[in-house]
Order: C-alpha cells, then structure tokens, then sequence
C-alpha cells in the first residue's frame, strides 16, 4: 500500500472530514424527530435538587405524583434550587429529561454543531490540499 504524503494528504484528510461533516448533519435531524416524535408530550415545572455528579430533577404530575430522575447531561449552568422545564412522558413519568439543549435536544444540537464544523474544516483542508497539488505540477 503506497503512503500518502504531502499536499496530497491534504485532500485525504479534508475527504474524510467531509464525509464526518455529511454524517453528522443527516444525524442531526434524525436525531431531532426522533425526539420531536417521542412520546414525552407533557411538560411541567422542575426544581434541581442536587447537581452532584449529574442534575437530580424533582418535578409533580398533574395527579400529584413527586417524580425525581437523574438529566443525563452535565453542565455548569445548572444549580441546586433552579426552577426548569421538564418534558415527560404521561404514561410513564420517570420517562423525562429537560426541555432545551441541556436536556432533550442536546444529542441533535451537538450532532448539527459537529457536522458543520467538520464539513467547515474539511472543506477548507480540501482546497488547501489541491492549491498545493496544481503548484507542484
């Protein structure tokens, strides 16, 4: 197997950037219907009762149920006593997660966010790489 090495490297690296970048903007939508689709249709008021390693989140049901269940999201933004909004599933109410990008739609942000930023790179990797090609020849 022949190494690649040089400009032409370049345009392997950006390629491969590329195709990261298209794989995590056709993950991004997927990722957010699956959520919009989800059958955490409620909502309601939380408080975060504990943040230590991962957000504990206390919030009551319309039937007077006290539910507690642990965000699977880190964040420093988010402190003992803050009042959120939880999105829960009414049929089964441990079945919650925040609502917002510290909560349900992270997955799909952070997947749309990666995707452009390696599309971006590998774009520019891409062009860089052939401009250096054309000047050796």
């Amino acid at each position: 197997m022949k190494r690649v090495q040089g400009p032409a490297a370049l345009r392997v690296v950006g390629r491969t950037f590329l195709i990261l970048g298209f794989v995590g903007l056709l993950a991004a939508p997927v990722l957010g219907m699956n959520e919009w689709r989800s059958p955490r249709t409620a909502s309601a008021a939380g408080t975060i009762v504990s943040v230590n390693p991962y957000p504990v989140v206390s919030f009551s049901t319309p039937q007077g149920s006290v539910i507690r269940f642990t965000n699977l999201m880190r964040s420093s933004l988010l402190r003992e006593g803050d009042s959120v909004t939880v999105a829960y599933n009414p049929a089964i109410p441990t079945d919650a997660a925040l609502e917002g990008l510290l909560g349900r739609w992270f997955f799909a942000g952070l997947a749309g966010l990666l995707g452009a930023a390696f599309l971006l790179v590998g774009g520019l990797v891409t062009i860089i790489g052939r401009r250096r090609t054309a000047g050796r020849v």
